[in-house]
């Protein structure tokens, strides 16, 4: 799923915000996905926020920018939208997305109105399949997108000792709860490999889960990226207070 945000506007994008007028939100958008959004509540903005968006300008000869929603305010009769792209997808001509449009769900004039729609489709993964995101944004058996931005149900900290264990619980988790709402290391290989992973996993225990299950052992105390992942937890925090 994805937001596409369309503008007539030249320059709109090259500011840290924009406004809709409220009537032009959820169109071009299945009944069903409007029916989840419609009510535009603390919980559906959650959400459209957590979802990859495309940035585009009305026409088909524009620059396109991937990135985030990060806060919505509605103002009356319009919606106002703060956003920042990801630096790590370069901007592209909305020519590369031709190949595309139909998987995209990019109907028709749809490119000559300004609109905010929500399509049920895997933005990352179509535009990975065309060489304008790599291949850290999309894997088998993982959601995906940047794990700084995915909510999870579940996240699972262990020390390596556990991991066949872990990894068979992870399946299970899986196979009730969906791919999309665990995080568990192994799924995300790509996106760990980085200077500041510190940072990135007390973020995601913190702030990105709502739910960490610990699996404590001798082994669990000992280790440090354990011990970072403890620091992340709320129930850390609580204690600290």
């Amino acid at each position: 799923m994805y937001n596409l945000l369309v503008t007539a506007a030249q320059g709109a994008w090259d500011l840290p915000a924009y406004e809709f007028d409220r009537t032009r939100f959820l169109e071009y958008t299945a009944d069903s996905v409007k029916a989840r959004f419609a009510k535009l509540d603390a919980q559906a903005q959650e959400e459209l926020k957590s979802l990859p968006t495309l940035f585009t300008y009305e026409g088909d000869d524009e620059p396109v920018r991937v990135g985030y929603i990060r806060r919505i305010r509605e103002r009356g009769r319009s919606v106002l939208v703060e956003y920042e792209f990801d630096e790590n997808v370069p901007a592209f001509d909305f020519s590369s997305l031709k190949p595309l449009e139909v998987k995209l769900d990019i109907q028709g004039w749809e490119m000559s109105r300004t609109h905010w729609a929500v399509k049920d489709e895997d933005l990352f993964e179509l535009l990975a399949s065309v060489g304008l995101v790599d291949a850290s944004y999309v894997g088998e058996g993982r959601p995906t997108g940047r794990v700084e931005e995915m909510r999870f149900r579940v996240a699972l900290s262990f020390p390596g000792e556990k991991r066949e264990y872990v990894a068979a619980v992870a399946t299970e988790v899986k196979k009730r709860l969906g791919r999309d709402a665990i995080f568990y290391d192994k799924d995300f290989t790509a996106q760990l490999a980085r200077p500041n992973l510190d940072t990135l996993l007390q973020r995601i225990y913190l702030s990105n889960s709502d739910l960490v299950v610990v699996f404590l052992c001798a082994e669990y105390e000992r280790k440090e990226w354990c011990g970072l992942e403890w620091r992340g937890h709320p129930q850390h925090h609580q204690e600290q207070k």
